[in-house]
């Protein structure tokens, strides 16, 4: 697949409109829709729960999301009222009120984006931080883990936590080169 011609077309092709009793609604398929953001072209995907992943616009994005989540993806609109609600927790780094389904991680894992989603803009926190937060002080690897899975970087700003030493540490959504990039536009690095 050429990725220019599936940018294109992924632009070009109205989407569905998402509503009750629709594919999205039965846990078959997820909606999924094309934004910008710091990084370049996202994929946001979504059913009627919240926003379910964040992927970089590339190919085999639609192979990566049915291999990790098990359900299909079908082109769509958010929900009415989402659009803004992503472009905003895009740009801020934060789902502020925007629904977001962690369906998809453990229980452990959902406190540890939870505590990563309140880490502000223009900062930082450690691995080590984040276990002691979500009262498992040991746990700091398993932290580290459950950033590399985070199914909706950008929108829950796990590139905020960074290695105790002061080092960026590693990045899922395209790599330590994005990592740094959005923490120097967020003031965090210098």
């Amino acid at each position: 697949m050429n990725l220019e011609k599936e940018l294109g077309r992924l632009l070009t092709t109205a989407p569905r409109e998402v509503g009750e009793g629709v594919v999205l609604g039965t846990g078959i398929s997820d909606g999924f829709s094309v934004f910008e953001s710091l990084l370049g072209p996202v994929v946001v995907t979504f059913n009627p729960l919240g926003v379910s992943a964040v992927d970089l616009l590339s190919e085999g994005f639609e192979q990566r999301f049915e291999q990790r989540f098990q359900r299909g993806l079908l082109e769509a609109r958010p929900p009415r009222g989402w659009n803004d609600l992503i472009l905003r927790a895009l740009e801020e780094g934060t789902p502020g009120a925007l629904p977001v389904d962690l369906r998809s991680v453990t229980t452990f894992q959902r406190e540890v984006l939870e505590e990563t989603a309140a880490i502000p803009r223009g900062q930082t926190r450690s691995y080590g931080w984040l276990a002691h937060q979500t009262g498992r002080p040991r746990a700091a690897r398993a932290v580290g883990q459950t950033m590399a899975r985070n199914p909706v970087p950008l929108v829950i700003p796990c590139h905020r936590v960074v290695r105790a030493d002061g080092q960026v540490g590693h990045y899922g959504l395209g790599g330590i080169h994005n990592k740094r990039t959005l923490l120097r536009v967020e003031g965090a690095l210098g």
